[in-house]
């Protein structure tokens, strides 16, 4: 069974949490940006040296950021969205699993929301409501 968060453990983790989701975020940017650059020069018949380079420049951020995200979800946590930085940290509601919702950004763990929810069903935490 996966551990189960509170409140206060998951913001405790946010200082170890954040720089790498900073940098998962930012990476993810220059990936998207490289795939146009590569889709682009692919439909357009082209085979250059420096598209080989760029090809392998993308691989190895892929690399990095999968690396990355298995050293966060050895952590405990689920990374959900990278184009906004979103992690869930599983916790319990009166026997019921929910997600704890922190967006890079944001000071602390503050809402809440169940799995079939998402993001968009984000309620702002009440610490008495969430047990170890």
């Amino acid at each position: 069974m996966a551990h189960l968060f509170t409140p206060q453990e998951a913001s405790k983790l946010l200082p170890d949490i954040r720089p790498k989701v900073k940098e998962l975020v930012e990476k993810k940017k220059v990936v998207e940006q490289l795939h146009q650059e590569i889709e682009r020069h692919n439909l357009l018949g082209f085979r250059t040296p420096e598209l080989a380079e760029k090809a392998a420049q993308l691989d190895a951020l892929v690399d990095d950021m999968t690396r990355k995200i298995s050293e966060l979800e050895d952590l405990g946590v689920e990374v959900k969205d990278l184009e906004f930085g979103l992690v869930d940290f599983p916790a319990d509601r009166y026997g019921q699993e929910v997600l704890l919702c922190w967006r890079y950004g944001e000071p602390e763990v503050s809402f809440w929301h169940s799995r079939r929810e998402g993001y968009n069903g984000r309620k702002p935490l009440k610490i008495q409501l969430i047990q170890p």
